[in-house]
Formats: C-alpha cells, structure tokens, sequence
C-alpha cells in the first residue's frame, strides 16, 4: 500500500449539469462519441432511446445541449477540448436552438395534479429558453395553466417569427429545416407512476383522444414547419407510453435497439476502468482498477440493448454510487451491500407488472426464473397500448421487464430465432428472489406453520443432523401442497432462506460474495450465523446442491456432494472468514429430501432416501 494520497476528482453521482463537470473537478464517463452518430444522415431526425432508469440518460441530454446549442458556443472549447467529440470538429456545433423538457416531475397524484404539473414541464424548459435567448419575447401567462398544448403551439410560432428574424439570410438560404432542436428526458415518467395506480387515468390521457397524443401531434405540426423544429431526442424507460407519443408524432423513431447505441447510457468495462483512478484511491488500497471492477461486474453489469451488441454494460448510477462510498470509507466493499437508493428498483414494483398481466403469466415468469432458464419472446414490443389490452400479454409483459432493467438481451442466440432475454445481474436475481417470497411463499400458511430446527446451529453443534430433517419436513410441505410447483437448487436455496430470514436467533445471507485467493469472486449460498457479535459468533456455511428424484441415482449423488464438498472448503477460505469461527457444510438434496448432511473433514452425518 502506498503512503501518499492521490488527488481525487468529485463525484458525479446525482449531478447532471454536465457543463460545469471540469469547473468543480468532477469525473466523467466521455460519452461524446455518439454525437457523431446522431449527425449522420442514416439516423433519424427524431430518434427515441429507452433506457432503464437511473442509466445517465439525463445526464447525457445536457451533453447534447451543451454541444447543439447556440447559447453554448462561447464555452465550446472549455467543455469538450480533450473529449472524442472535440477531434471530430463537427460542423453542427452550438447551431441549434435547444429548447429541452423534464418530464421526470410531472405529478402522478390525479389527472389535475398532473395537467399541472406537465404545464409547469413545459413552462419551465421555455423559461430556461427565455434566460439563454433574452430576446426572444413569449408571454404565457394568460393562459390555461393545464392547457400544455395550446402553451406549446404558441411557443412554436413565436418560435418561427423569431427564427426568420433572427437567423441570418445566409443560414436561411442553406437549410431546409428550422434550427430548433427539441430535446425532451424522462416521457414516461409520470405515465408509467400512474398505471402501477390509477389504470383508468392511465388510459384517459393517453388514448386516442388524451392529451398526450396531442402535445406530440402540435411536436409534428412544428416540425413540419420549415421555419420551427429540425431535429428531437426523445428519451425514457419504456414502451408503455410510445404509442401515444408515435401516433401523435408518427415521424418519430425508436432506436432503442441500435447496436450503435448500445453504450450510450452506462458503464462499459474499459469506461470504468478509466473512471476508478480518479475516484478511488487504488494504490492506497492496495488494489486495482481490474480488482474493483471485478467485484462489482457481478452485481452490476450484464445490461444488452441490442442482438449485435459486442459488450455489456453497468449500470452507471450503481457504479458511481458505489464507488463514491469507497472514496469516503477508503476500503474496498462488497457491491451488493450498496445499492443506489435512488434506482427505485425492489421487488414490490416487480410485483405491480405481474399484477397488471394476463392470468397465468406471473407464474411462468417465476418458474422460467427459479428453473435458471432465458426468457423467450418473438419481439420486443416497441408499442405497448392498454388502451387496446386491459392486461399485459406474455410479449408485452417481458418487453416491460425488458425496459425497466430486469432483463435483458441474451446474445447468444436461441435455436428457433426467438430473442432470448435474461435476468442481467445479480442484483436483478435477487429483485425476483424477493418477488417471489413475496407472491408465493410468504402467503402461504404452510410456508409460516412450518418451523425449522435450528437448536444445533445455536448451540454450536457440529451434528446439524435435526436441522437438515427439519428442511426435509418443511421442504416436502411446500412442495407437496404446490406453494412452489418448480423444484430447482434455485427454488431450494430461496425457499430456505426466506424461512431462514423470517426466524429469530440467526441472521442469514443468500449467495453471499466471497473473495477467493486465487480464485475470484464465489458465491455461497447459505451463510447463517447465530450469536451474532458476540464472542462465540459462529458462521455455518452451507453449499446446497439438488437432483430431481428421476435423476438421484448412486453415482449422480457422489458427484454433487464431491462437488458442494469442494466448493464448500474453497468458499471456507475466503477472506471474508477470516479470524471468524466458520462451520462449512455440504448439503444434497433428492427433490424434497436432504440425503447428504456434511460437516467437511469431519463425521459425516448421512440423511434417508
């Protein structure tokens, strides 16, 4: 470890202001780079890209602004010398007028709340327009303050009166499109808050006649004017609002799917590793960029947005989140113990989708997860309309689960040319690990009846002989009375923990992180400790390992247990045991009956087929 400190850059975590980043010494992510892709002719004019929340898509709208926008020309040089857009020279540089909207506040409370507040949206990005162009003279405040529509039609013909008088003959004479670039974040904010609430309000405002589909008809009805709108950018999470904004802005264009967008939102590997120097002191630690980012991949990475995609991503508010703890603590930290509060994600809200789905689907989203298989869809839907269905169907609902970040693009293809989706990481595993406690096992009287033995763990026992009997009972009530229809390790390993977690005298860990020497990042599990933070603390470390009753026979057997054996004993090894009291088990199970009990390098105590 070195002695002297290095001089570390701010966080930007919660800062989207991307113009004052190098002013207040922030780091960043140069995501530059994709600029030069919206300048080329073969991407539409009006592009929409979705992204899950909390992915940098804010953040990089202000990059845009910052570079389109004529009120920026005097700082072009101080923001992006040194970036990759900078050795591009474009000529489209600080030509726009950018006007941009955040829809992110817009209130979900009732329909008035949100006529409002959507208002006050628009109200606002034109009064940001109004302080960057004080000569441009627009006055609304005579109008309906819920009318958004009529506040945007105004502001575009005050728009073009004042392009033609502004705009030189020149520019005039060289352009077929006006020179105003409307940039709009977060679309379906509001929108999607009111379904998981109020569906028929949901439907109200944007169905055939709501105002959603209005506000971006009067979007169109600017752009076909040749002295208003020239180009868009449209960003937000899903779908379920895209039908409103395409029909009435039928021009629009949803690239979200574009490998060549694949990395505009999020970390990539080499992005990081780039990043981590400037926030975290690694030679202090002892550590390395590579360290960290291995550490954290597990739990944060995995995002795909396209087939042709050649990497993934992290999400970039977990990272940043993350690595700014480690700036204040000092020390390297298990990823999965810091997670962003503000990524909104947990499994309540993955509960909500399932309850707006048809029949029948929740429960095969949850068996396809606890069978540890992809998801397969023929498409991702890029409409969703409710106004059409009263529930998601099966393509629908994935493509939601899709949007929103608990899946993602499988590029590896399946064999019937389905796009296969999957579960990105392990914080995503564990949202449906607690979805599905929560729908299945936590309601069921059997699942809160049953009680497991646990008198040998917290008496420090070396034969848990009694506890894996109990698991055997408890285990065959649940699946006998069809709590869980799937039996798998996963289903194993979840369903014990969840009862684990909700009985006093121990604390208890599921596919706990592990630093191996040698061997990287493992995960175990079950880790359950009784006499917490006391002298005769004890950790009883367990690798669970399953075969169907079909397939237990004799040799299947022996290889599972030398396999939980010998992961159990490297597991006993991390550093995370170290100077603890730790009690590593194997555990074999043939469908619902412990057959294998074993404390390693000690008696074994054999269970009955």
């Amino acid at each position: 470890m070195s002695e002297e400190k290095a001089d570390l850059l701010s966080s930007p975590y919660g800062e989207v202001a991307y113009e004052t980043f190098r002013e207040l010494d922030r780091a960043f992510v140069d995501k530059s780079s994709v600029i030069k892709t919206l300048d080329d002719k073969k991407t539409p004019r009006y592009p929409v890209l979705l992204r899950p929340r909390r992915f940098g898509k804010s953040t990089f709208i202000r990059m845009l602004k910052c570079f389109y926008d004529i009120s920026f020309k005097d700082k072009y040089d101080e923001i992006f010398s040194g970036k990759d857009i900078y050795k591009e020279n474009l000529p489209s540089h600080n030509t726009y007028h950018v006007i941009n909207f955040d829809f992110s506040k817009v209130s979900a409370q009732s329909r008035a709340a949100m006529l409002n507040s959507f208002f006050s949206a628009v109200a606002n990005g034109i009064d940001n327009f109004k302080r960057r162009y004080p000569d441009f003279a627009f006055d609304y405040q005579n109008l309906d303050k819920s009318d958004s529509v009529t506040l945007f039609n105004n502001f575009a013909s005050a728009y073009s009166d004042y392009a033609k008088a502004n705009l030189s003959s020149e520019d005039s004479a060289n352009r077929k499109h006006g020179r105003l670039y409307v940039m709009i974040d977060e679309y379906d904010n509001f929108a999607n808050q009111i379904l998981s609430k109020d569906v028929n309000l949901f439907r109200s405002i944007t169905g055939d006649s709501g105002f959603l589909k209005e506000f971006y008809a009067a979007i169109k009805a600017a752009a076909a004017d040749s002295d208003c709108i020239a180009k868009t950018f449209i960003t937000g999470v899903s779908s379920v609002s895209l039908d409103s904004l395409t029909s009435g802005f039928n021009i629009s264009r949803n690239v979200t799917s574009r490998a060549c967008f694949n990395e505009y939102a999020g970390f990539t590997e080499a992005e990081l590793a780039k990043l981590i120097p400037q926030l975290v002191d690694v030679k202090q630690m002892g550590i390395s960029a590579d360290d960290i980012i291995a550490r954290m991949k597990p739990v944060y990475d995995g995002y795909c947005f396209s087939q042709e995609a050649k990497q993934t991503v992290f999400n970039s508010s977990m990272c940043l989140y993350y690595l700014d703890e480690m700036q204040i603590k000092g020390r390297l930290l298990p990823p999965e113990n810091y997670m962003d509060p503000a990524s909104d994600h947990d499994g309540s809200k993955l509960q909500q989708l399932f309850e707006i789905a048809e029949d029948g689907l929740a429960d095969e989203i949850i068996e396809t997860y606890l069978g540890g298989d992809r998801f397969l869809v023929k498409e991702l839907a890029e409409n969703i309309n409710l106004n059409k269905n009263t529930k998601y169907n099966r393509m629908q609902l994935l493509s939601m689960l899709y949007y929103l970040g608990y899946l993602t693009i499988d590029t590896n293809p399946a064999s019937n040319d389905k796009l296969p989706l999957k579960i990105p990481n392990l914080f995503m595993s564990k949202l449906f690990a607690q979805c599905t406690a929560d729908m299945r096992l936590k309601p069921s009287k059997v699942f809160t009846d049953s009680v497991l033995d646990i008198s040998a763990l917290q008496n420090l026992n070396d034969d848990i002989a009694p506890f894996a009997a109990s698991c055997t009972e408890f285990l065959g009530g649940i699946f006998t009375s069809q709590v869980l229809t799937h039996m798998s390790e996963m289903a194993l390993n979840l369903t014990l923990y969840t009862k684990l977690d909700s009985m006093r005298g121990v604390a208890v860990e599921m596919q706990k992180s592990l630093r191996v020497v040698g061997d990287g990042e493992k995960f175990a599990d079950l880790v359950i400790t009784v006499n917490e933070d006391k002298k005769n603390e004890c950790a009883y470390l367990i690798e669970l390992k399953y075969a169907a009753k079909t397939e237990a026979s004799e040799s299947r057997i022996q290889s599972l247990i030398k396999e939980a054996s010998d992961q159990v004993l490297k597991y006993k090894s991390a550093l995370e045991f170290r100077n603890r009291q730790v009690k590593a088990y194997s555990m074999v199970f043939a469908g619902s009956n412990c057959v294998h009990c074993q404390l390693q390098n000690q008696q074994s105590f054999p269970q009955h087929l």
